[in-house]
C-alpha cells in the first residue's frame, strides 16, 4: 500500500467531520463514514490517477468527489 498522509488542516476537518457525524447521526454511522473515508484515502494512495485533475487549485492537485478529497502526489507519497 502506498503511503498517504493528511495535512494539518485536513486532519482537523476530518476530526470535526467525525464529531459532527456522531452528534447528528450517532456513533455507529459516524464510524461507518470514517471507515469509508479511510478506505477512499487508501484507494487513492494506491490509484492516484483515479482522481480528476484540479489544476485550478494547485498544479498537482487532484480531487475525488465523495465529499471533496483534494490531494497531490509525488514519487514517494500521496498528500
Amino acid at each position: 500500500m502506498t503511503k498517504y498522509e493528511l495535512s494539518a488542516r485536513a486532519s482537523k476537518e476530518f476530526r470535526e467531520l467525525y464529531l459532527d457525524g456522531i452528534e447528528k447521526f450517532g456513533l455507529r454511522q459516524a464510524d461507518r463514514y470514517l471507515d469509508e473515508l479511510i478506505h477512499r484515502f487508501e484507494l487513492l494512495a494506491d490509484n492516484p490517477f483515479m482522481g480528476r485533475k484540479a489544476e485550478s487549485i494547485a498544479p498537482t492537485a487532484r480531487r475525488q468527489n465523495i465529499r471533496v478529497i483534494l490531494f497531490s502526489m509525488n514519487e514517494r507519497s500521496v498528500t
